[in-house]
């Protein structure tokens, strides 16, 4: 079975989109914080605290406009070269 994306919803993708990005934000956060707990350096271990929280809310900031950027794009691009052939099968 062929099916063709035509169109994206911008809110259900710009969701979908800053979450991923907010849960990557967060494991950098947590990889950063970590790793500057490490050092013997107390200012580098200061800022790596915040970098768990503000990792998060950078990302997720970035995700909504990229999202919104990216679903414009396509949603303009689309109906000029065809939208994306996706194929399906149907399980039983």
């Amino acid at each position: 079975m062929h099916l063709k994306l035509k169109k994206i919803s911008m809110k259900s993708f710009i969701l979908i989109f800053s979450t991923i990005n907010v849960l990557a934000g967060f494991v950098l956060g947590a990889v950063v914080t970590i790793a500057s707990l490490m050092t013997p350096n107390e200012q580098g271990s200061a800022m790596g605290v915040w970098a768990i929280l503000i990792f998060p809310i950078l990302n997720g900031l970035l995700g909504v406009v990229t999202g919104a950027f990216l679903t414009g794009m396509y949603n303009f691009i689309a109906p000029r070269f065809g939208g994306i052939q996706l194929e399906f099968e149907t399980v039983q």
